[in-house]
């Protein structure tokens, strides 16, 4: 595990100095100071607690998302590493007109407009989401009346994409799409990588 950031991560994330996080470990400021500038490693006994800290178990994680998701009235759609389709909204199933059965654990290029196609493309791939280190994207998506799809409607989309990576060892993506007219689509994407300064 790269230490250095996961603790960088998860203090930014719990509003913690090194000095509180230290004090939770019973060890020396300066020793979370050494961890994060990979000076140093954390030792055997404290990597366990510490894995405990930033890794909450993925099935909490995929739970609370599911809940959101059933929660939701748009189009939401959460992905695997391999980009197979794990679990979706309502919405989305109606729009594609399958139900769960045909969906969850199927590949997502089956179902993605050319639009889609275009964008996964220009990020090398399906494995270059995570391999580019893409934390997330904006963009707005077509699908034509003639696209390989059980609705024959066109439609368009203004979706965003994160990858949800903190204490996963398997990241998913989650992508949340809302409709837009047809007339308001305009092709564009725009990127966030890990390597972007935190806004």
């Amino acid at each position: 595990m790269d230490w250095q950031q996961a603790l960088k991560d998860y203090r930014r994330r719990h509003g913690l100095t090194q000095a509180a996080l230290a004090e939770s470990l019973n060890v020396d400021p300066t020793t979370v100071s050494r961890w994060e500038r990979g000076r140093d490693q954390p030792a055997l006994g404290i990597q366990r607690r510490l894995r405990a800290l930033v890794m909450p178990p993925t099935s909490d994680v995929e739970r609370t998302l599911k809940a959101l998701i059933d929660a939701s009235a748009t189009i939401v759609v959460l992905y695997d590493a391999k980009y197979r389709i794990v679990y979706s909204s309502q919405r989305h199933r109606e729009l594609l007109r399958l139900d769960a059965s045909e969906l969850y654990g199927q590949p997502f290029e089956k179902f993605q407009p050319q639009a889609q196609a275009i964008f996964v493309e220009s990020i090398g791939g399906i494995r270059g989401w995570l391999r580019n280190g893409i934390a997330s994207v904006n963009c707005t998506l077509i699908r034509h009346p003639f696209e390989n799809a059980r609705n024959p409607e066109a439609f368009a989309q203004q979706a965003s994409a994160w990858t949800i990576r903190d204490g996963l060892e398997s990241p998913l993506i989650l992508g949340i799409a809302q409709e837009i007219p047809l007339a308001a689509y305009k092709s564009h994407f725009v990127f966030t990588t890990r390597d972007d300064p935190l806004s």
